[in-house]
């Protein structure tokens, strides 16, 4: 079999703390796959630019300049590539699981025929030691409607399915990923390797963690927009995000479902009048 070339995109804005062991997961794992790396830098204004000088040899491009967010910033990564035949992208602080890890979700997807393939994930600290796991499941198109299942590092796509699919979109902040899937979906069978491929760092400072309000609103909004629904659980959690320390902490989720029930829809509005704000 033909060896896969496998474009991967590391999209960063001052990571200066982290993206030293997101560009040495990548440059292990090119000893074992064919792969082109490239480094969107959004104008890092810490270390990053010294760390990115330091392993450039390794690098096949990179760029730091003015983007318009991290959707943008992986668009412009991908669209430098050329040639490859699958694509990925690595936030600057998260990192791959081993030194084999692409390889394996690479060779995956050839042997399967697959245009979308996606593994198993950890959970890592800010030291890098594992403190959980991602809650990954088969693949199941309906439940897409539902949660988002797929960890970012872990998925891999070809080239043609991003050329039809068309880029990410980059007005959303927080579910960037989230609706790619959704919108990856509509057209191609996703394949699921019990691997452990990627690993998401969750910190204090993670944009998961200090933005949960607009990354609720976004799920709401894409939920809204592709499937014309939204599941009350998503309601629940951007109450509870709005009133973090009310009585609402106390009661039973399915209470709380019951209750919101009569203001769905107008919370549904909030969501979408807070994105277009944002």
């Amino acid at each position: 079999m033909k060896t896969k070339k496998t474009g991967i995109v590391i999209p960063s804005l001052n990571q200066g703390n982290y993206i030293e062991e997101a560009l040495c997961s990548v440059i292990a794992n090119k000893q074992h796959a064919d792969i082109t790396l490239v480094v969107m830098d959004g104008g890092s204004v810490d270390q990053t630019l010294s760390v990115i000088r330091k392993y450039e040899d390794h690098i096949d491009l990179w760029r730091s300049e003015p983007d318009g967010g991290q959707a943008d910033a992986i668009n412009k990564g991908i669209q430098a590539l050329d040639g490859c035949d699958y694509l990925m992208w690595l936030n600057a602080d998260d990192v791959y699981e081993d030194a084999y890890a692409v390889k394996k979700i690479v060779d995956y997807a050839a042997e399967n025929g697959l245009d979308v393939c996606y593994g198993m994930s950890h959970f890592i600290d800010e030291n890098g030691m594992i403190t959980g796991e991602y809650p990954v499941e088969p693949f199941h198109r309906a439940a897409l409607a539902d949660r988002c299942f797929l960890s970012q590092p872990g998925v891999l796509f070809s080239a043609r399915a991003y050329e039809q699919t068309g880029p990410l979109n980059d007005r959303l902040r927080m579910c960037l990923d989230y609706e790619y899937w959704i919108r990856l979906s509509r057209q191609y069978e996703f394949g699921f390797i019990r691997e452990y491929i990627g690993a998401t760092r969750m910190y204090a400072q993670t944009k998961t963690a200090t933005m949960q309000a607009v990354h609720v609103n976004e799920a709401i909004g894409i939920l809204h927009r592709h499937y014309g629904k939204v599941p009350m659980h998503w309601l629940v959690t951007k109450a509870l995000t709005r009133h973090p320390h009310g009585w609402m902490l106390r009661m039973p989720k399915r209470f709380l479902m019951l209750l919101l029930y009569p203001w769905k829809e107008t919370m549904i509005r909030s969501s979408l009048r807070e994105m277009e704000d944002d």
